[in-house]
């Protein structure tokens, strides 16, 4: 089908554009944060539309295609369209964020309501999933000074990785908040396979997928921005796991937050 592979071009193409258009007008750095964004994600993008393309051909070729295969594979092709569109999102994120142009708006935020709501948005998924969620925290949090809308990004991308790796119908995922010295701490927990060491030092790399096929992939850029927007506020973020015994991912924000 020539036209996927037109379009695949057109996209990346267009995409390229855009970062340009938008970061690289500031300095030969900036240009060279698209090319090298671009020549990352090229790949990452033929991923989801190979498995559209080959769906769609499927369906063109056989005319007579019974209906409920039909179905699986269109729910495939809209599964697959999502991943392509959140990816093309996350790499205009993450650019905006290398490239110092990304915009943040910094309030007092009460991070046991910015959890809670994080824990309730993610419910569903994890209903679904028949994961069980929980969150705890220390009896007295101080506010801090942060942008909620990027934490509350942190934290569900953390929700979403741990939902990920967690076993079904017997999977555990905790939150934990904790008032430390100048700051905040969050933990989530999950009680999945694990991160082999070599995974633990690479998985908050662009692009960088791990845990294996068992595992549903992502795009590979929900912890790198996580780690960039933690970073930006002056924190440091962490991941400890022992193979076969789950993993924690964690960060740590000071109470006076840079901006």
């Amino acid at each position: 089908m020539p036209v996927i592979g037109s379009f695949y071009r057109q996209l990346v193409l267009r995409l390229h554009h855009a970062l340009c258009r938008r970061f690289c007008h500031s300095s030969l750095a900036a240009e060279q944060l698209a090319n090298d964004v671009m020549s990352s994600v090229a790949h990452e993008l033929s991923t989801p539309l190979t498995s559209i393309r080959a769906m769609a051909e499927m369906m063109l070729d056989e005319a007579d295609m019974a209906s409920a295969q039909r179905q699986q594979f269109l729910q495939i092709i809209v599964a697959e369209s999502g991943r392509l569109t959140r990816l093309v999102n996350q790499v205009l994120d993450i650019a905006k964020i290398e490239s110092g142009q990304a915009e943040w708006h910094k309030a007092d935020i009460d991070m046991v309501a910015l959890l809670q709501q994080c824990v309730l948005s993610m419910q569903a998924s994890y209903h679904d999933a028949k994961v069980h969620l929980s969150l705890q925290s220390d009896a007295e949090v101080v506010p801090l000074r942060a942008d909620a809308d990027r934490l509350t990004q942190v934290v569900l991308n953390l929700l979403a990785n741990a939902l990920k790796f967690a076993p079904r119908e017997t999977g555990v995922v905790e939150v934990y908040l904790r008032d430390v010295s100048n700051g905040v701490q969050v933990e989530v927990s999950d009680n999945g396979s694990g991160l082999a060491v070599e995974d633990q030092e690479k998985i908050f790399a662009k692009f960088q997928q791990v845990g294996g096929e068992q595992h549903p992939q992502g795009t590979g850029l929900g912890l790198p921005i996580s780690l960039s927007i933690i970073e930006h506020f002056g924190g440091r973020m962490w991941v400890k796991s022992v193979p076969g015994e789950g993993a924690c991912f964690g960060f740590y924000l000071p109470r006076k937050t840079t901006i």
